[in-house]
């Protein structure tokens, strides 16, 4: 084997410690401060690499939350391509987009225990808040729009308990297209407001 084979090698071992450093300090990190008040350079810090190292392996601080916790990947390119098509009938594609998202985590699960035992509520009312409910609540017009936004997110945090926690049979069976014809008007009421 040459060297540069061998060397290439020690780096990936290298960076896969790295790696595991990254997501260690986070989960460390996240629930002793909360979602808001954690910082790429603080992170780096406690994991002994570099802010790059974070953005190279993870992209950003809601990704690397995802990554950390099992969650579905972060909400924010999905829900902004939703929006994007405008309000009108989108009360049925942000229900398939956050499904899609929710099957498409590899484990769900770690996350879903943090939601159900009340462990670090704030670390996922914070990225929760941040990276979906304020993100819709700038799209949505009228005075009551954060109102409208958290209504949403409840409704959302709901089916995903009860598909994928409490896994009742009707909705952890369903289709994702068929749940979004069944909750996307119930969403899309409270997209369109009074």
């Amino acid at each position: 084997m040459s060297e540069s084979g061998a060397g290439r090698r020690g780096r990936w071992r290298s960076g896969e410690e790295s790696r595991r450093r990254i997501l260690e300090a986070a989960r460390t990190r996240f629930a002793g401060q909360g979602y808001d008040a954690v910082t790429i350079r603080s992170l780096a810090a406690d994991a002994g690499v570099d802010p790059a190292m974070i953005h190279y392996f993870f992209g950003s601080k809601d990704k690397l939350f995802a990554a950390a916790f099992g969650g579905p990947e972060s909400p924010r390119a999905p829900l902004d391509a939703v929006l994007d098509e405008g309000l009108e009938g989108a009360g049925a594609r942000i229900v398939r987009g956050f499904l899609a998202a929710w099957d498409d985590a590899a484990d769900v699960e770690p996350l879903l225990a943090i939601i159900r035992s009340g462990q670090a509520p704030d670390m996922v009312r914070q990225y929760i808040e941040r990276e979906f409910t304020a993100r819709l609540a700038d799209r949505l017009p009228g005075p009551d729009a954060g109102l409208r936004a958290q209504l949403i997110t409840g409704q959302l945090l709901g089916l995903a308990l009860v598909r994928y926690s409490l896994r009742l049979p009707g909705p952890a069976a369903a289709g994702a297209v068929d749940l979004a014809a069944a909750y996307g008007p119930a969403i899309q009421a409270i997209l369109d407001g009074p």
